[in-house]
């Protein structure tokens, strides 16, 4: 007989000793090793932190399906993911200010009472879910939800992500929730506004831009023609550049489209492209084919 959760024992052993091999310390070598900064980083992690809600809370829902009906174009989806990143990441600043976090230290964070966990989780989930939020595009989430059902199923995804989020800081610690969230920003979202990659992704973008040859545009440049005219603000190498790391979310919506259109999240980093003109030999290749991850596209 299972639980009253509906698990066997030996699936909720199986899921415990998963459970059991995620710590505080792998999470510290996985940053430091994929994104190359020291978690004790307050503010990049909370950066990363931002970005993990946002994916989990936001991206990762019915927003998504939502997007693939065409409700919001791929345009749209920057803007949005970037904007609410920004949202998040401007409270967590609060929210840290307000309990007396300056470290992200064990030590520092060990002081923080949960109540105050389950206060800030609670705040975002009601601006998250507010129906009468408006949105970067310039409507509400209502009026992007269309209907009672949809809003409905959204809140109750909203609800159960921030739900886990501060969970796993009752039963772990407010450190390991940090962590883990933060991982799950730097690892799922590493082309997103606010990741350690942001900006020298955007750097490469606009250096393409101008590079027709680019491996990036195929054979012959093929798909930099198909896009068509570039958009004013787009010809304006610097204030795209500008925007792009200040706050994409201030994109029209012409040239929104037209970046994304562009590629900027299948966009590979300098390191990745150096990689694909020097191919490992095909043992090495075989070898790690099973290392390979895949990122999320920053839309």
């Amino acid at each position: 007989m299972g639980d009253e959760d509906g698990l066997s024992p030996e699936v909720r052993r199986m899921i415990e000793e998963a459970q059991a091999k995620m710590t505080e310390e792998l999470f510290e070598e996985t940053l430091r090793a994929k994104v190359n900064f020291e978690p004790d980083d307050l503010g990049t992690l909370l950066d990363l932190v931002a970005i993990g809600i946002t994916n989990g809370t936001w991206r990762n829902s019915c927003v998504e399906n939502w997007h693939a009906e065409g409700r919001l174009s791929d345009g749209d989806m920057m803007r949005i993911n970037s904007h609410t990143t920004d949202a998040i990441r401007r409270r967590l600043a609060r929210w840290t200010t307000e309990t007396g976090i300056t470290s992200a230290s064990g030590t520092a964070l060990a002081e923080v009472d949960m109540e105050e966990v389950d206060a800030f989780a609670i705040r975002l989930f009601r601006w998250t879910t507010n129906p009468k939020r408006k949105l970067t595009i310039g409507i509400t989430l209502g009026e992007l939800a269309r209907t009672a059902e949809d809003l409905r199923e959204y809140e109750d995804h909203a609800d159960l992500r921030l739900g886990g989020f501060a969970g796993q800081m009752e039963e772990r610690g407010v450190r390991f929730g940090l962590l883990r969230t933060a991982c799950h920003g730097a690892l799922a979202c590493s082309r997103w506004w606010k990741h350690p990659a942001w900006p020298a992704l955007v750097e490469r973008y606009v250096s393409v831009l101008d590079n027709p040859t680019d491996p990036h545009w195929g054979p012959g440049g093929e798909w930099r023609t198909r896009l068509g005219a570039e958009p004013h603000s787009v010809q304006d190498r610097a204030g795209l550049r500008a925007t792009l790391l200040k706050g994409p979310w201030k994109l029209d919506d012409s040239a929104a489209t037209w970046v994304t259109d562009s590629g900027i999240g299948y966009l590979p980093s300098r390191e990745e492209h150096r990689a694909r003109q020097h191919p490992p030999s095909d043992r090495a290749h075989r070898a790690n084919a099973g290392l390979r991850t895949r990122t999320l596209p920053f839309r």
